[in-house]
């Protein structure tokens, strides 16, 4: 697994705008990791050591912000023009087919609530971002 970590960096740092590469790289790592957690449980019994990052980061985001206190509001609209939802899907991993019905819409969302959404990332032939706007300021009276 760590030269797919090691790999994949690598491709994310020579070639970042090189789909066919990244997305390879990206499959390979992904495939390492399951292999990883399946290995973990086989051998030792214990679960997914990936299951939850994501819940805790968003633990971590949380704690931070009630540290501070300070609460904004932040906006954002996209209009993404989708140019290849099979590739977009195919990003997602094999893990996440289940969770996916394959409108663009449901393969955007995906993408959007894994990879912190930067749609540039993807290419122009894969998506294409037709319009942006946000707005940014002092959370409202409802927080």
């Amino acid at each position: 697994m760590g030269a797919a970590i090691v790999e994949h960096a690598r491709v994310l740092e020579e070639s970042p705008d090189d789909y066919p590469r990244v997305a390879e790289a990206l499959n390979r790592l992904r495939s390492a990791a399951l292999e990883y957690a399946e290995l973990c449980a086989d051998s030792t019994g214990w679960g997914n050591p990936f299951s939850d990052l994501e819940e805790d980061r968003e633990d971590e985001e949380e704690t931070v912000g009630a540290a501070d206190g300070a609460t904004v509001d932040v906006e954002a609209h996209y209009r993404i023009r989708v140019n290849d939802v099979a590739a977009l899907t195919r990003l997602l991993g094999e893990a996440a087919a289940d969770d996916v019905l394959g409108a663009p819409s449901d393969v955007v969302a995906q993408l959007f609530m894994r990879d912190g959404w930067d749609p540039a990332q993807y290419g122009g032939h894969l998506l294409t971002l037709v319009d942006q706007s946000w707005s940014c300021g002092p959370a409202g009276d409802d927080t």
